[in-house]
């Protein structure tokens, strides 16, 4: 055999030592590549289970915020009627006092 297929026999063997190593290597990669990505998919996971709590508490919170408005209305009613009330009672209390007035004097 001539000198020339030697070396290209040489220059094949590196390429295919060479090229296995980088095999190795990739699979290597490929292998911590795969674990990082379950750990993203099971974080992920979590992330939408807590997202979901969130919604059924956002829920919740809007339910309460609607209670507690009706609320609200009904106690402003309330408080007017209440105020109607107390200017009633105050001129009542207004006209006994001018009647005290007006018939027990001495």
């Amino acid at each position: 055999m001539p000198w020339w297929t030697w070396i290209a026999l040489g220059a094949f063997a590196l390429t295919v030592v060479a090229a296995a190593i980088f095999a190795v290597f990739a699979f290597g990669r490929l292998k911590r590549l795969s674990a990082t990505g379950q750990e993203i998919a099971g974080r992920l996971e979590e992330i939408s289970r807590s997202g979901e709590e969130l919604e059924r508490r956002l829920e919740h919170v809007d339910e309460r915020t609607e209670l507690v408005q009706r609320r609200l209305e009904r106690l402003e009613g309330s408080l007017e009627r209440l105020g109607v009330l107390s200017w009633a009672l105050g001129d009542a209390r207004d006209g006994i006092t001018r009647l005290r007035q007006a018939y027990l004097r001495k």
